[in-house]
């Protein structure tokens, strides 16, 4: 299957699951796990409100398999916003265990701003893994964005426009 098309859920997990992961701001990081869209929604709906600078945003859809481990991960987000400026960018990954590919994608959107850098691995150097201009969206879409990925069926989440991303996000 071409990184290209959508690609059902369904095909890429069998089982219960759920969403988890973490956002940081200056002042604080929230360790979250999501079972349901509404849940989710609320939350991300309380960060944009925040208003604060918060760094890369990572969130996991995983297995219920426990004890947990990283190779039960189904799908990866990570994405960043700029609650100012109203603009975001997200990039995606899914791991199709039955195959062992791994689908990377980022956003394409027409939001993107010189004065604004987001970035899809906060850990480094914001500057070396920064995401271009050309992979903003803006902040409404983003809430859609992940809401959609995590308890919607298509992947990527069709609220937006993607391209295939570049080999070094890999974080899966």
């Amino acid at each position: 299957m071409a990184w290209s098309e959508l690609v059902r859920r369904s095909h890429l997990e069998a089982g219960g699951w759920h969403v988890a992961g973490y956002f940081q701001s200056s002042s604080a990081t929230y360790h979250v796990t999501f079972r349901a869209e509404a849940e989710l929604g609320r939350f991300l709906d309380y960060v944009i409100a925040a208003g604060e600078s918060f760094g890369t945003s990572r969130l996991y859809r995983r297995a219920d398999i426990y004890p947990f481990r990283p190779e039960y991960d189904l799908s990866g987000l990570r994405f960043q916003f700029n609650a100012e400026h109203q603009v975001a960018s997200a990039a995606l990954l899914a791991d199709d265990h039955q195959s062992g590919h791994l689908f990377r994608w980022i956003t394409r959107g027409d939001a993107g701003r010189d004065d604004v850098t987001l970035a899809h691995d906060g850990t480094w150097n914001e500057h070396e893994t920064a995401f271009p201009p050309s992979t903003f969206i803006t902040v409404p879409q983003l809430r859609d964005v992940v809401t959609q990925w995590g308890f919607g069926e298509l992947l990527p989440p069709p609220v937006v426009d993607w391209d295939e991303a570049p080999e070094e996000i890999g974080w899966l």
